[in-house]
């Protein structure tokens, strides 16, 4: 009898698993790519998110090697969006601070003189908050923790030392525990808010939250669903502090990272099979389908949001794009773990 309760069992998970991957849509048929004209840029390792800087015409990239064993210092690169190439934008700009040091979201803010670039640090579960000097070198100012910060994943500053930051899953993204929850799309995400006081919750319940975002304004917030392949768009009106639910956008992909271009556009980055993810940040033979597209502004309640594909690979150009922002007519794609980036032109 004992055989047969552990068949059934046997069976029951593998059922199970059956419909996580159905549900996560991994015997889709892919579209054709759609690559246009992209020339990889090779030599920092996991550019996992990236900003761009339209008045400074700077990009910042977080960086570090997600293959390597036992890491624990990454790296912020600031690069001249003329002139990639340029040999200071190859060197950390954060002067070895802090310590231990993993970085994956970010957010470049800027008001009159103040420039700040806030960095999610997967070493600590952080937030670090770096002052950025004339020649794009980091001076970090502060860590802020927080006992629900379990698995921080991006964040967007609203002041110079206001900032929202995701929680993706409250057991943590690399627990077991995590991936099981990721894989069930249970609702245990959530967005934190520090005001510069005090910490509080401004949204749970969401399906592993990931990239976030703001509007020129501070008045509209997007916040994508990586496991609800959507992206949630917060409204925060006139005078009020609380952002509020106006609407979720249906995505083709396993959301990743927001951008909001100073053109209003918002850049998503997609994984349309996000289980292929975790096999490719163990080997870049394990091939992970990449999607950019983006989100027209008619989603501020003119009507039907659409949603314009930028770029689309299989994962033989590109696998596992993880962040994307545009100036101009040229797209940045950040990827989870190979040692390049993308700039294509005819965005």
């Amino acid at each position: 009898m004992l055989w047969k309760a552990l068949a059934a069992l046997v069976a029951l998970g593998a059922a199970l698993f059956i419909v996580a991957l159905k549900a996560h849509r991994q015997f889709d048929r892919l579209e054709p790519d759609l690559i246009g004209n992209c020339t990889p840029v090779r030599g920092i390792a996991g550019p996992e998110d990236l900003q761009v800087d339209p008045v400074g015409r700077r990009l910042f990239v977080s960086s570090f090697d997600k293959r390597a064993t036992n890491v624990r210092r990454g790296s912020i690169h600031v690069l001249n969006v003329d002139d990639p190439l340029d040999a200071a934008g190859w060197r950390d700009r954060t002067n070895g601070r802090p310590e231990e040091f993993l970085p994956i979201g970010l957010h470049y803010y800027a008001k009159d003189e103040i420039q700040r670039l806030f960095v999610v640090n997967a070493a600590s579960n952080a937030v670090e908050l770096y002052d950025i000097e004339s020649d794009g070198d980091l001076i970090h100012l502060e860590t802020f923790t927080e006992r629900r910060l379990k698995s921080p994943n991006d964040v967007v500053a609203i002041g110079p030392n206001d900032f929202l930051v995701t929680n993706d899953a409250s057991a943590g993204r690399s627990s077991m525990l995590g991936r099981v929850q990721f894989l069930a799309r249970a609702r245990v995400g959530s967005v934190l808010r520090f005001n510069g006081t005090a910490w509080s919750l401004v949204d749970d319940h969401l399906r592993f939250a990931n990239g976030i975002a703001i509007n020129e304004s501070g008045d509209r917030l997007y916040v994508g669903e990586s496991a609800g392949r959507a992206v949630r768009i917060y409204q925060r009106p006139p005078g009020e502090e609380i952002f509020k639910l106006q609407d979720v956008i249906d995505m083709p992909g396993a959301v990743e990272n927001l951008n909001v271009a100073s053109d209003g556009r918002v850049i998503a980055a997609a994984n349309p099979k996000p289980l292929s993810m975790a096999l490719h940040r163990r080997s870049p033979e394990a091939l992970s389908p990449s999607l950019i597209v983006q989100l027209g502004s008619s989603i501020a309640g003119e009507g039907p949001a659409p949603i314009k594909p930028l770029f689309r690979s299989d994962g033989v150009f590109l696998s596992a794009a993880t962040a994307a922002d545009v100036i101009g007519s040229k797209l940045f794609v950040g990827t989870l773990a190979d040692d390049r980036f993308l700039i294509c032109n005819g965005a």
